[in-house]
């Protein structure tokens, strides 16, 4: 009721229709997009289309023949005297809500803002939920509907000269994995990526900033966990006898927290011998002042440069110092956003990482991905069984395998953070809006040095004292408001054409 009125709401169902795409390398060849099929089978995907503006296309037979009613308030479409052109832009939205919750239409009130301080359509994607659909459901339904938005612009209202990819949250994984997906195939990649507090490593993996989740009220450890098991399809126990049934409410919380304190204390071990070692070997070490508060020591601390001497370059030098309040000269102007560097230029990454280990890293993922094709033990990888063969089935139901130990949570497609070079280098531009008080902080932070690492533009700005979906919160106070207006000041960068090169003098 408090949002704002657009001409335009509606929900879509999109057939599970295979189609074809150009391929940008050659548009003369094509690749056929086929409709989601993991663990459900064909099905149609649903989709919300926000338009502030009614205009040419929004109103056409064969988009009305893809509405989805919802009952007699679902469409706000209102006459009027003529249409709106076409939008030379369209954002494509991917809501959060821990892939096991939420809608577009849960969403909708900040994306009816954004309509409005737009002017653009915006088309918000209703994927299936975990645990009934996990991986890969949702991005195999997100990816579809990106790719029917890039051919169908027209229906859309837009033209689709820019396409912005936007997202928060688990909607933030999945804007980067149908990017890397979109490249893959061959096919237009936005033109850039807008992701809100994003989870880009969907493991029990410790690191500073997750161990918030510890107390964190908003997203404690039980409900972080069970949301990326659901999506994963994994269990960390099977508690389906007579005994553990009877324990009640409190004591199924109790045995779960203890479960995953297990499960967070194995990260936790290496993550804490790794960073001994390291500290151990260490030639020079440099004293940290003791007065530093805690909270900038740690997670803001991945993005640090001890190579290079402080201050010879800002945007390849940061610190600590850079994602605060009193240490950031350009935004004085807004003293409400603690800012860490709007450009992370190329540099060498440090040796501290909170969320790769030994060997989970890249090259090693990407290595042993070759061994299990080469060898055809993959199973995500292998195709059909051979004909005439029929797997033996095992009487005692499916195996659940910790998450910790699962190798699907390996998946760059899963968690992009642990995607190799080759596939990153192929993002777009991405800008990171995260904030300090978010247990997945570490997430963003990470994921901007890797990319920053590959030379590729990438932004992150971390807003100081608000918490993981401040989008949601957006109308609750000023903070809230402030820094979901940064989030689309920076779709509005994405969407803004590159100007002419200066001619050279």
């Amino acid at each position: 009721m408090a949002s704002a009125t657009v001409r335009v709401s509606r929900l879509l169902s999109l057939p599970p229709e295979a189609f074809e795409m150009p391929l940008t390398a050659d548009p003369k060849l094509m690749v056929t997009i086929s409709p989601p099929l993991a663990h459900t089978g064909p099905g149609p995907v649903l989709v919300r289309l926000i338009s502030y503006d009614l205009r040419e296309g929004q109103d056409s037979e064969q988009l009305n023949s893809l509405v989805k009613s919802e009952g007699s308030r679902s469409l706000e479409l209102w006459p009027r005297p003529q249409q709106a052109p076409r939008s030379p832009s369209l954002v494509v939205h991917i809501h959060g809500g821990g892939f096991v919750a939420q809608t577009s239409k849960s969403h909708e009130p900040y994306l009816k803002s954004w309509a409005q301080e737009l002017g653009v359509p915006i088309l918000s994607i209703d994927y299936s939920l975990a645990p009934e659909a996990p991986f890969p459901r949702a991005l195999e339904e997100c990816f579809y509907a990106y790719c029917w938005a890039v051919k169908h612009c027209a229906l859309l209202g837009s033209t689709g000269e820019r396409i912005c990819l936007a997202g928060d949250s688990a909607g933030g994984n999945l804007c980067f994995t149908v990017s890397l997906r979109a490249a893959a195939y061959g096919v237009r990649v936005p033109d850039g990526i807008m992701a809100a507090y994003p989870a880009t490593m969907l493991q029990f993996t410790a690191s500073p900033s997750r161990l918030l989740s510890l107390m964190d009220p908003l997203l404690p450890l039980s409900v972080l966990s069970k949301c990326v098991s659901a999506y994963a399809g994994a269990e960390t126990e099977d508690h389906s006898n007579s005994d553990q049934k009877a324990l009640g409410m409190m004591g199924l919380v109790r045995r779960d927290t203890a479960l995953l304190l297990r499960d967070l204390r194995l990260g936790a071990s290496s993550w804490l011998n790794s960073f001994l070692e390291l500290s151990g070997h260490k030639s020079q070490p440099k004293s940290v002042p003791i007065a530093e508060p805690v909270r900038r020591s740690v997670s803001e601390a991945a993005l640090a440069q001890p190579e290079d001497p402080v201050g010879t370059d800002p945007l390849k030098s940061l610190t600590i110092h850079d994602l605060s309040l009193r240490g950031n000269s350009e935004t004085s102007d807004t003293p409400e956003l603690s800012l860490s560097d709007e450009t992370l230029g190329p540099s060498t990454p440090s040796d501290v990482n909170f969320l790769l280990r030994p060997e989970d890293t890249p090259e090693k993922v990407e290595s042993q991905e070759e061994m299990s094709t080469k060898d055809g033990s993959s199973s995500c990888l292998s195709g059909t069984f051979p004909e005439d063969f029929l797997p033996r089935r095992s009487s005692q139901g499916p195996t659940q395998i910790p998450l910790y130990s699962s190798p699907i949570a390996k998946n760059p497609f899963m968690s992009p953070l642990l995607a190799p070079d080759s596939m990153l280098q192929t993002l777009p531009p991405v800008h990171i809006v995260a904030c300090a008080l978010d247990p997945i902080l570490d997430d963003s932070v990470m994921f901007a040095r890797r990319l920053r690492s590959l030379g590729k533009p990438v932004t992150l700005r971390v807003v100081e004292d608000l918490p993981h979906g401040f989008l949601s919160l957006a109308s609750l106070c000023r903070e809230t408001r402030q820094a979901a207006a940064l989030c689309v000041e920076r779709i509005r960068q994405i969407l803004t054409p590159p100007g002419p090169a200066a001619p050279p003098v």
